[in-house]
């Protein structure tokens, strides 16, 4: 894999490149080099300064990894959305194979034998800020496990691609707890996974340390951080697309495509009832803060309309600090059971429950949408959860 260097030394520093350059300084050095072997959980959209893969980083500063842990996707960001993916192994051009443990497939925490003969797990994935995105619901698996086992977990913090200032939506309640809700957080929790983390093990009490990014602040966006991006996952291309998933991926809970199966995931929606030009024109006419909208023709490859021709909106982000991606969202699905009455319905589980009270891990929201209450109104009744998530988060924060 080719590798790249900024022309300038970009303003933030990745946990990476710190725990690298200060190994010895901010943890005891045998901890990680000592004579028991280390876990990663990563993929290969975790990225050091030099635009190494963050296990090739390691393996250069002398580390051995023996096992890789695998979040949703998979290490190399192949699978699909919701796939199982299987054990497998890392082939490298030089050494043994590095065996990739899933937790995405059958099982979502790694087996307490696993741990046991590692003398840590080092964490670096890049999360999107949205609660739904099922690596938050990963780290706290492992957590789980080290709480049981002793086994440090060391989490090489990374910037939240939205900023740390802004925090949506309701809080997770206790009955829709799973892998999109593995706690009370809001829809956009405004935390980096380091800070996540934190807070999740404040009742799981398992040996964490954060290496915490040097340079970073809350009112930061991905652009303003300097550092390179990779998709972690198929349908998160650009930070953009991070911040509109706090809006289109309530999408997923209508029989609307949310523009998997296309070139802009999460960016576009549709479907072949809709008439783009008025959606369009509709949404444009509400003024909502930081967004824009164009019309949109496109023809998904999989999943919903897969091979059919759908109409829809496309989403710019003209302000990416004005905009609130949650409240966009409650806005669209309002807006559009207004336009579409008949057409419009929610997708349920096997099991009959709404997708959309498992996305937003409560009823409230459907309920109230249904009941026809205004979208501000839907958010200001939120208002007591944003506060109160905010209250509990700040005394864990690392930055300012």
């Amino acid at each position: 894999m080719s590798t790249q260097s900024y022309p300038h030394p970009p303003p933030v520093r990745a946990g990476i490149d710190r725990f690298l350059s200060d190994m010895g300084k901010a943890l005891d050095p045998a901890a990680v080099r000592g004579a028991r072997p280390l876990g990663l959980l990563s993929n290969v959209a975790s990225l050091s300064a030099d635009g190494r893969p963050v296990l090739s980083a390691l393996q250069r500063a002398g580390l051995h990894i023996s096992v890789i842990f695998s979040p949703e996707h998979g290490y190399f960001g192949l699978g699909r959305a919701g796939e199982a993916m299987p054990d497998s192994q890392f082939e490298r051009a030089a050494g043994p194979p590095i065996p990739i443990i899933s937790l995405h497939g059958t099982v979502y925490a790694p087996a307490a034998d696993q741990l046991r003969p590692l003398a840590a797990v080092l964490v670096d994935l890049q999360d999107t800020g949205n609660r739904w995105y099922t690596y938050l619901g990963t780290l706290r698996h492992l957590l789980h496990t080290s709480a049981e086992t002793g086994t440090p977990v060391i989490v090489l913090d990374r910037p939240n691609p939205q900023g740390g200032d802004v925090i949506e939506g309701p809080r997770a309640e206790p009955a829709y707890f799973s892998l999109i809700a593995p706690d009370t957080f809001p829809a956009r929790y405004g935390l980096t996974l380091g800070e996540a983390a934190r807070l999740l093990n404040r009742t799981i009490q398992a040996p964490l340390t954060v290496i915490a990014l040097d340079g970073w602040r809350r009112s930061m966006r991905y652009a303003d951080t300097g550092l390179i991006w990779a998709s972690p996952s198929p349908n998160m291309p650009n930070p953009e697309a991070c911040l509109l998933y706090s809006a289109t991926c309530l999408i997923e809970a209508t029989n609307l495509s949310e523009g998997r199966g296309t070139a802009l995931p999460f960016i576009q929606i549709g479907a072949p009832f809709i008439s783009a030009e008025m959606l369009t024109d509709t949404l444009n006419g509400l003024a909502l803060p930081g967004v824009a909208f164009s019309p949109a023709w496109f023809r998904p490859t999989i999943l919903k309309f897969a091979d059919q021709d759908c109409q829809g909106v496309r989403l710019h982000v003209t302000d990416p600090q004005t905009v609130r991606g949650f409240a966009l969202g409650v806005q669209l699905l309002a807006t559009l059971r207004q336009l579409y009455p008949t057409a419009l319905h929610w997708i349920t589980t096997e099991r009959q429950v709404f997708w959309l009270d498992r996305l937003a891990a409560t009823d409230r929201l459907r309920k109230a949408l249904e009941a026809g209450q205004p979208p501000a109104a839907i958010c200001a009744d939120f208002a007591p959860d944003v506060a109160s998530f905010r209250a509990e988060a700040e005394p864990l924060y690392l930055y300012s």
